[in-house]
C-alpha cells in the first residue's frame, strides 16, 4: 500500500486537492481533511483487485446519487485513479457528527429498525437502470455473488487442510460439513444489494442521520444474503435486535417462504467463511474454526426460530 505522503501527493497531482490532516480509519481507508472544501476519503485496493472493480464501484456511487440513496457520494466525475499497482477511489467525506453523539444519532434515526428499513429501501431500488454487475460477495474475498465466496472458501479449506496435521482432520470434517450446509442463496430473489450492511459501515451524519459506506462489492444479488448477515451482526448481540432488524426491512420487503425456508443456512455462511480465511491466512486453529462454525449454527437456528414466529 502506497504511504500517506505519497497518496497525499498523488491527489494533489491529480485533482488538485491538498489535505492538511490525514487519518486512518484502516490500512487502505484514508480520511484527506482540508479547509476550502469538503474532505475526501481515499480506498485504495491492491493489484489483487481489477481496476475495473473499483471503476464498477464508481458506478455504483453515480447511480445511488440519481435514486437519491443515503449513501457516499464520487468526489470527482473522475474518481478513479492508478497509483502504483494500487487503484484509488476518492469520494467525499459524509459530514459526521462527533462520536460522542454517534450512538443517540443512530438511535433518533430509528437505530436498528432504522437500519432494516435503510436495507429494505435498497432492496426496492428498480434494477432496470442499475449497474449490471454481480455482488452481493465480501469484497475482501472475491468480486462476485455470495456462491463465489463459498466456493473460494472451499479452496482455502482444502489448502488448509492439505497442510494440516493428522490431529486435525476431524476438525476439518466438520468445517467441510458446515460448509456443505451454508447456503450461497443461488436462485432466491434478487435485487441491488450491499454485501457488509451493518452498523460498521453507518455514518451517523446531522442530515440524513445514517449513510451507508464501503460499496464495493455491491451489486445484483440474492437480497435474502445480506439481510442473513444483519440478522447475524444484531442477534449475535441481543436476539431482540432481530426483531428490529426485520420490522424495520418488512416495511419494504416480506420475505418470501423459500427465503425463510434457507435462512438459517445463509446466516451461517459469511461468519464461516471469515473463519476460514482465518484459518487459511491468520494462523487460525482448526479445532477453534470447528468450534466457532458450530456456534455460528446455533445462533443461525435461534435467530431464525426469532424470524419464524415474527409478528
Amino acid at each position: 500500500m502506497p504511504s500517506a505522503e505519497e497518496l497525499r501527493s498523488h491527489l494533489a497531482e491529480r485533482y488538485g486537492f491538498r489535505a492538511h490532516t490525514l487519518f486512518r480509519f484502516d490500512e487502505d481507508v484514508v480520511l484527506l481533511r482540508r479547509d476550502d472544501g469538503p474532505s475526501w476519503v481515499a480506498r485504495v485496493f491492491g493489484p489483487e483487485r481489477e481496476p475495473a472493480a473499483v471503476e464498477g464501484d464508481a458506478e455504483v456511487l453515480r447511480w445511488l446519487a440519481a435514486q437519491d440513496y443515503p449513501a457516499e457520494r464520487c468526489a470527482s466525475d473522475d474518481s478513479v485513479s492508478a497509483l502504483g499497482e494500487c487503484t484509488v477511489l476518492v469520494t467525499e467525506a459524509v459530514p459526521a457528527v462527533p462520536r460522542a453523539q454517534r450512538r443517540q444519532t443512530i438511535k433518533d434515526a430509528g437505530g436498528i429498525r432504522g437500519l432494516g428499513e435503510l436495507l429494505g429501501r435498497l432492496h426496492t431500488l428498480q434494477l432496470d437502470t442499475a449497474p449490471t454487475r454481480l455482488g452481493g460477495g465480501w469484497h475482501h474475498i472475491v468480486d462476485g455473488s455470495p456462491a463465489d465466496e463459498l466456493a473460494t472458501a472451499a479452496d482455502w479449506l482444502e489448502q488448509a487442510e492439505a497442510e494440516a496435521s493428522f490431529r486435525d482432520v476431524a476438525h476439518f470434517g466438520e468445517l467441510a460439513d458446515a460448509l456443505a450446509f451454508a447456503d450461497g442463496c443461488e436462485g432466491l430473489p434478487e435485487t441491488f444489494t450491499h454485501p457488509d450492511f451493518v452498523l460498521a459501515n453507518v455514518v451517523a451524519a446531522p442530515d440524513p442521520a445514517m449513510v451507508l459506506v464501503d460499496w464495493a462489492g455491491s451489486g445484483r444479488g440474492p437480497r435474502l444474503s445480506a439481510l442473513a448477515f444483519l440478522l447475524w451482526a444484531e442477534g449475535g448481540k441481543d436476539l431482540r435486535r432481530v426483531d428490529l432488524a426485520l420490522s424495520g426491512y418488512s416495511k419494504y420487503v416480506t420475505p418470501e417462504r423459500t427465503e425463510i425456508a434457507r435462512l438459517e443456512a445463509a446466516i451461517t455462511a459469511r461468519p464461516l467463511v471469515l473463519d476460514i480465511w482465518r484459518l487459511r491466512h491468520r494462523g487460525f486453529g482448526a479445532a477453534d474454526a470447528a468450534a466457532s462454525a458450530a456456534n455460528h449454527r446455533r445462533l443461525a437456528g435461534e435467530i431464525t426460530a426469532r424470524v419464524r414466529s415474527f409478528g
